[in-house]
């Protein structure tokens, strides 16, 4: 143990002793408290960690990295019919804790032309610069997309998101809002666990906040979960080996707007998906997602489907180690 982790631990145990020594009841003190003790400095994992989910965000990529992803979803519409949606997206890890993403969608309804969506563009910041057990990550995005984009790269608000008016109005209706999330992870080994808290800020009139959340369970595979120093021995396992799977479960649902806030389980878009993943190598993994909506006006079913390249110090190093 180190000297900050020492500072740090004798600070929480001097709180904690003075608030039962008084007997306070405020609880904004014993929460104080409690995440002082739930950030403490733990041992710092080089890990190559990639976010697995679709929705949810955890780790930020490591610095002079870059990932490249390719997302097709087709989604079972509860209103209308049946939609393919597509997004590109390319991730830059600045630094090991600032990454900056831009985004581009489209969609293809049943019946109707290919239609573009318009664009995004993410950053997020670890706030720790080193890995504790509570992780804390903040997250923004400018979304300039228009009324006919259906990816759900989150469910936020009340009602369905399926396209019930004329595609030729919607693609000419510009969507401007500015989302925000709070991100919690933590690993345990090879498990991740990992919550989004998220609000979409609407830009243009009528203006307004709409909440969403999103939480994922994960399994890293056993080949891609260790640091890059304890690989330098390994072997890259055969193509097809359970070592190169990880699995797991997302969950992300609607949590209602700023005139009310809350669960209201049949007026939102509520759904719970299997993450599958298989890393094909170092740089390169495939990404699945059968997911089912739980309400009233969630989607009947979506197929989440991503190819991801990722490149950059980490990989290069494990590319030559399995040279």
């Amino acid at each position: 143990m180190n000297v900050n982790e020492v500072l740090w631990l004798q600070e929480a145990e001097h709180m904690l002793r003075k608030f039962y020594m008084t007997k306070t009841k405020h609880w904004k003190k014993i929460l104080i408290a409690g995440l002082l003790w739930a950030t403490l400095p733990g041992p710092l994992r080089a890990q190559m960690n990639m976010n697995p989910y679709f929705t949810a965000i955890n780790y930020p990529l490591e610095k002079q990295s870059l990932m490249l992803m390719a997302l097709p979803d087709f989604q079972s519409a509860r209103y209308g019919n049946d939609y393919l949606t597509g997004m590109l997206m390319a991730e830059y890890g600045i630094t090991p804790r600032w990454t900056v993403a831009v985004m581009a969608e489209g969609q293809k309804i049943a019946g109707l032309p290919v239609t573009y969506g318009g664009l995004r563009f993410g950053t997020y910041f670890h706030l720790f610069g080193d890995d504790r057990w509570l992780n804390l990550t903040l997250y923004g995005e400018y979304e300039d997309l228009n009324g006919a984009a259906l990816y759900k790269m989150e469910v936020s608000g009340f009602g369905p998101e399926d396209l019930t008016e004329p595609l030729a109005l919607a693609r000419n209706t510009r969507a401007r809002t500015f989302e925000q999330r709070v991100i919690l992870y933590h690993d345990w080994d090879r498990l991740n666990a990992t919550f989004n808290f998220i609000r979409e800020t609407s830009l243009q009139a009528p203006y307004g906040n709409d909440y969403g959340y999103a939480l994922g369970l994960f399994v890293k595979p056993s080949w891609m979960s260790g640091s890059m120093a304890g690989m330098s021995g390994m072997t890259e396992p055969p193509a097809f080996s359970m070592s190169r799977l990880g699995y797991g479960l997302e969950m992300i649902g609607a949590l209602g707007d700023n005139r009310r806030f809350g669960f209201d389980w049949n007026a939102q878009q509520q759904y719970v998906g299997a993450v599958l993943t298989y890393a094909i190598s170092s740089r390169w993994s495939v990404h699945l997602e059968p997911a089912f909506g739980l309400s009233d006006v969630s989607d009947p079913f979506m197929l989440r489907m991503g190819l991801v390249y990722m490149f950059g110090l980490s990989t290069s190093k494990a590319t030559e180690m399995g040279e």
